[in-house]
């Protein structure tokens, strides 16, 4: 049920210690570059972080206050502790905020404060032949670098395993985000869907979104008002809550923890060589839906364009928090092309409910 697929969302970091207590690896991920088909071939769950309040005046003295609270609350975890069950962390090289948070760690593990290694996964986003040839040569390295962390080959089998494993989950996520434009499928379930997805085993993931689909299915949304929703990738479900509280419901995204994930395609199949496999992850990569932090103002205006269009949104709202730039470039572009009235909330304002009701009725107004 939704409720189920929520609370299984929050305690998603508990789940996955008790997998790795059960003798299975646990690999933690960080950002949308980390082709979690290697780390599920590799044994592992595949467990990417999603932030959870925790920050400490300590993240503070050590990253600094100007940096996307994103990294400061991964990192508040790793020094708490909470994150000790992981075998390693492999880190993202898809924001500035990331790359601080990889080498914050790499001194910490340096100085024998952390005993977590980490791996930063470099994936330029530049769609031409050297780049291709860097980034396969990368996702090389970390081929080897989960094998190492495990302890277990990726072998032909494994990868047909985590194939398999990985299509089906991604086909509920599909029938999700169709139940989602059918209007019978909220935002916030979702996200959570999406969630359960990056963060829980494959077959509790399909357990838990069936069932919250087929809850849904005879509900309406929870708002009469279709949104769009733009600008930083939400740190937890508290946006969306806020959103669809208002009378909205929040009907697509191009942020990383939402629709865009659905664009990362998995390969066709794994039965080819390594150089063959990793080019299409790649290619695959480099071709799903651009990030604002990687890609041009332009290509991300007409990607919300598409966006809007097939979700059947009526406005389009931004929220972008503090220390997260790179979306706010993208604005005027983005509202400029879009083709419904759109609003932007930014810095301390940005995730305030009471801000984010009036931008909804503002934009319902508008329409």
């Amino acid at each position: 049920m939704t409720a189920q697929l929520a609370g299984a969302v929050r305690d998603a970091r508990s789940r996955a210690a008790a997998v790795a207590a059960s003798g299975r690896p646990v690999i933690g991920i960080v950002g949308r570059d980390v082709p979690a088909l290697l780390v599920a071939a590799a044994g592992a769950l595949a467990f990417r972080l999603a932030p959870e309040p925790a920050a400490t005046e300590e993240t503070d003295a050590i990253m600094g206050r100007a940096v996307d609270r994103a990294a400061s609350l991964v990192l508040a975890a790793v020094l708490a502790g909470s994150l000790d069950f992981l075998s390693g962390l492999l880190i993202s090289r898809d924001t500035e905020a990331s790359v601080r948070l990889f080498y914050t760690l790499q001194e910490l593990r340096r100085r024998g404060r952390i005993a977590m290694p980490v791996q930063l996964v470099d994936q330029v986003h530049q769609d031409r032949e050297s780049t291709v040839q860097f980034n396969i040569a990368q996702l090389e390295h970390m081929w080897t670098t989960v094998e190492q962390w495990t302890l277990r080959p990726i072998t032909a089998d494994s990868l047909h395993g985590a194939h398999a494993e990985l299509t089906a989950v991604r086909t509920e996520l599909e029938r999700a985000r169709a139940h989602r434009r059918a209007a019978r499928f909220g935002g916030t379930s979702a996200l959570h869907g999406y969630r359960a997805a990056a963060t829980l085993p494959a077959a509790e993931a399909i357990d838990l979104l069936r069932a919250a689909m087929a809850e849904a299915t005879d509900a309406a949304a929870p708002g009469d008002f279709p949104v769009f929703l733009t600008g930083s990738a939400p740190l937890g479900d508290e946006v969306y809550r806020a959103i669809e509280g208002a009378g909205a419901t929040v009907v697509g995204e191009d942020h990383d923890w939402g629709d865009p994930i659905l664009s990362d395609r998995l390969p066709s199949g794994v039965d080819r060589d390594r150089s063959a496999l990793l080019r299409e992850l790649v290619l695959s990569r480099l071709r799903g839906a651009p990030a604002s932090a990687s890609a041009t103002m332009a290509a991300r205006a007409e990607a919300s364009r598409e966006g809007i269009r097939v979700a059947g949104a009526r406005g389009l709202l931004s929220i972008v928090r503090p220390h997260d730039e790179a979306p706010a470039w993208d604005w005027r572009l983005q509202s400029a092309r879009a083709g419904v009235p759109g609003l932007m909330l930014r810095g301390d304002a940005a995730e305030d409910p009471e801000r984010i009701a009036a931008a909804v009725e503002s934009l319902r107004v508008a329409s």
